[in-house]
């Protein structure tokens, strides 16, 4: 049999019996007819000269040898063409592939997890045009109780958890993350064992209390002379003629950092941010203001009634007479006053009551107190002299002035004075009352119960977690980064954020309402932000660490309730020294915490690593979670620095007018339909209070709309990102899907009453309704019609 190939031409090549032809070129030899002497020229090789050795070469020869490289060319050009078509076709499907192809489905367990979850959270019953918010979180509601000791619960709450496991796990067994542990590490691990021995500190009773009453308050006049915490001096100091106010109030500023009359910290010069100064805040109460003046209504009535029923009920259980407990309503009367007299919630115009004076012109403004004693005295352990020239920030210039008149009636009087030493006594016990005997926590039971919605704490080491992590925070926060955070996590996340800011910067160019000299100043200040991801650049710098506990001597594992005090001391000398290091940057919140922050008198954004964790960041999920989730969050921190606060100030965080008048306007009428609308809505027959949560309304807006922008130029670049497994949603669907999901919360009525009146933050449900309702892309992604319940035909837009 003949084998048989085909040519790249399309033709047969053959071989065998059959002949000799290479290919159809060939002349066969026996079709050659010859005749004549051997002179004769051959018809086959014809007459040609090779010139090399005389010999004539036939001219056929090489007629035919000029042909077949002719043809060998042509089939060589022929085949190039071909391979380049080949080339240009396979280049031209991978491209179309790669535009058209579906992306890959994830089928890892990260992804079904994932996916399993953002599935669970949703009550497909509900259509997403009526109530996104059920839509999106009904599923997670039904599905997650409220822990003991809590009184809401979250998927951010959710997260946090997860970190106070770790540090429990820490300070159970510290020489399994440190050996040998920092001396930082062993004070935090000696004050949670400290609090964990309930024994211990049921069988002391009192007692420290007592003897901390007659060493910080020389005894309380108002427990019997057999008292241990009795007055030796029977009350003589505490006359007109004899009581010295500034000693009082010292004992409660070493230990709080407040009293009455107000707060002492260190901050920003707001006119000038790269200048600290001493800085006078609003005092404290024992509740929240409006409790006090709102006594009567609700939701106000039953709080303070249960604050006062428990005032009485622990003084008595502390030994004082009965004939002595009406010197608590005078106490409650004076706190009542105090809060009559602070900024309504809400109103609070730094422009309007920032006053910077000296320290010498300080007793011209309010002379109730030897200011320059008192500020050297709490400078003392420092070893830093304040002068005369030290400069004074009062926050709250008018309501300061007013206080301090309120305290000067106060003074002339023996009750009056008696009352005010009373009021610090009580908030002396307020403080501490967390870390004194279980009979005395179910004392406050009422009040809790009234006020948070829940009796118990939940167990004994969640309550010593939150203690140990609010005064060794840095300390956890190392050990945190050292073991859980991933290095790699900050150069995505910064990534994003440059992306985040810079979609914020190009939403500018749809600001109707803004001047054109205005925009290039507010594209300064973005350009100017900084951004701080993961931790502090000196979170492992154990000499730095040892300087912020260097005040704690030591603890002891059987005194829980004297290492508060020590913490406590401490924490306030760390607040005070920040007048000494002068760094307007030094981060404000541990690297552990779930949470992040705009410093607006630095221009600085900071993402802890306790926020860059799933669900709201993982270098695993598709950027749509990622955007809607961190990239949220990352757009709402950038947008605070132009909400009605931080719009207030330049990019250096100067308080100032840098915008003009036409703009500051436009910006305040844009303002005002936000709070219209969030004032509109209601819960639990209660009205949201939109003046109150504006600053965090416009941060979400904006923050939610720029991450948007950014994801979809991410998505556009890099279209074929994972899926994840049955979950049918478009990538924008699942955008919006991710940063609702973010605000999923169970809560008791009482946690939500709380937000509703304090916080300045929109209850979770309506950060969600409130800022998609008022977003064109959510309408179009969802298909929403428009006057639907998300899609609005009237909607709010300051940024």
């Amino acid at each position: 049999m003949t084998d048989r190939v085909t040519s790249s031409t399309g033709k047969m090549l053959s071989s065998g019996k059959d002949g000799n032809c290479i290919n159809d070129d060939c002349i066969p030899f026996n079709e050659v007819s010859g005749s004549g002497n051997q002179d004769s020229i051959d018809p086959v090789l014809g007459d040609c000269l090779d010139k090399g050795n005389n010999r004539r070469i036939p001219r056929v020869w090489i007629t035919l040898q000029s042909r077949r490289s002719q043809k060998l060319w042509i089939r060589a050009l022929s085949v190039i063409v071909i391979v380049l078509f080949i080339l240009l076709t396979i280049f031209m499907c991978l491209w179309v592939g790669q535009k058209n192809a579906r992306p890959t489905v994830c089928v890892d367990i990260s992804c079904i997890q994932t996916a399993a979850n953002i599935l669970g959270n949703l009550d497909t019953s509900v259509s997403p045009c009526d109530e996104f918010y059920q839509f999106a979180c009904n599923g997670w509601i039904r599905k997650n109780r409220i822990p003991t000791g809590h009184n809401t619960w979250s998927i951010l709450r959710q997260v946090a958890k997860e970190v106070d496991y770790y540090a429990k796990d820490l300070l159970d067994n510290i020489s399994k993350f440190e050996n040998p542990p920092s001396r930082a590490l062993k004070l935090a691990q000696t004050f949670y064992n400290s609090c964990l021995d309930e024994g211990t500190i049921n069988a002391r009773g009192f007692g420290p209390l007592y003897e901390n009453l007659k060493s910080l308050f020389g005894g309380w006049a108002l427990l019997p002379p057999e008292s241990l915490a009795a007055r030796s001096d029977r009350g003589t100091a505490l006359t007109v003629e004899n009581f010295n106010l500034t000693t009082l109030f010292l004992t409660s500023f070493r230990l709080f950092g407040t009293s009455p009359l107000c707060r002492i910290g260190v901050g920003n010069d707001q006119r000038n941010s790269s200048r600290f100064v001493i800085d006078i805040m609003e005092g404290s109460v024992g509740v929240q203001k409006e409790h006090y003046i709102n006594e009567t209504v609700f939701p106000h009535k039953k709080p303070i009634t249960a604050y006062r029923n428990f005032m009485k009920n622990y003084t008595r259980m502390l030994g004082v007479p009965e004939a002595n407990l009406s010197a608590m309503d005078d106490v409650y009367t004076f706190e009542k006053e105090i809060a009559v007299r602070t900024e309504e919630r809400g109103d609070r115009d730094p422009e309007r009551n920032y006053e910077l004076i000296s320290l010498a012109d300080l007793p011209k403004f309010c002379s109730v107190l030897d200011w320059k004693w008192l500020i050297n005295e709490l400078y003392k352990p420092l070893d830093y002299p304040i002068s005369d020239d030290q400069w004074i920030a009062i926050n709250d210039r008018e309501f300061f002035r007013s206080r301090c008149k309120l305290i000067e009636e106060y003074l002339k009087t023996e009750r009056g004075i008696r009352t005010l030493h009373n009021t610090v006594i009580w908030y002396f016990l307020w403080q501490t009352v967390s870390r004194m005997p279980v009979v005395v926590g179910r004392a406050l039971e009422e009040w809790k119960e009234v006020e948070l919605g829940y009796k118990l704490d939940g167990s004994r080491w969640q309550v010593c977690i939150s203690d140990v992590t609010e005064q060794f925070s840095m300390v956890i926060g190392r050990l945190f980064v050292h073991d859980r955070f991933d290095e790699r996590s900050k150069e995505s996340v910064t990534e994003m954020i440059d992306e985040i800011k810079l979609a914020f910067k190009e939403n500018f160019n749809s600001v109707s309402w803004m001047k054109e000299e205005d925009k290039l100043k507010a594209l300064e200040k973005v350009d100017k932000m900084r951004a701080s991801t993961g931790y502090p650049p000196n979170i492992f710098d154990l000499d730095e660490e040892n300087r912020l506990y260097a005040h704690i001597k030591s603890l002891d594992e059987k005194t829980y309730f004297e290492n508060g005090l020590h913490c406590s001391e401490s924490s306030m000398l760390n607040s005070l020294r920040q007048l000494i290091i002068q760094d307007r940057h030094q981060w404000e919140l541990s690297p552990h915490v779930v949470n992040a922050f705009y410093k607006e008198n630095a221009n600085h954004i900071y993402f802890p690593a306790g926020i860059l964790q799933a669900p709201l960041f993982s270098r695993q999920h598709p950027a749509a979670l990622n955007y809607g989730g961190i990239g949220m969050v990352m757009g709402h921190e950038i947008t605070h620095a132009f909400d009605h606060y931080g719009s207030k100030r330049d990019s250096n965080g100067n308080l100032r007018q840098w915008w003009s008048e036409q703009t500051r306007e436009a910006f305040e009428r844009n303002s005002q339909c936000m709070i219209e609308q969030y004032s509109n809505y209601s819960i639990l027959d209660t009205k949201l209070n939109g003046k109150l949560t504006l600053g965090e309304n416009i941060a979400d807006n904006g923050g939610m709309k720029a991450a948007y922008k950014a994801f979809q130029k991410v998505e556009a670049r890099s279209p074929n990102q994972i899926i994840l497994p049955g979950v049918n949603f478009t990538s924008e669907q699942l955008f919006f899907l991710a940063f609702a999901q973010l605000w999923c919360v169970a809560e008791l009525p009482q946690a939500v009453l709380h937000t509703v009146l304090f916080d300045v933050h929109t209850v979770d449900p309506y950060r969600v309704i409130g800022t998609l309702s008022n977003s064109e892309e959510f309408a179009r992604v969802f298909n929403c019609p428009v006057n639907s319940s998300m899609n609005p035909a009237k909607k709010c837009a300051v940024w």
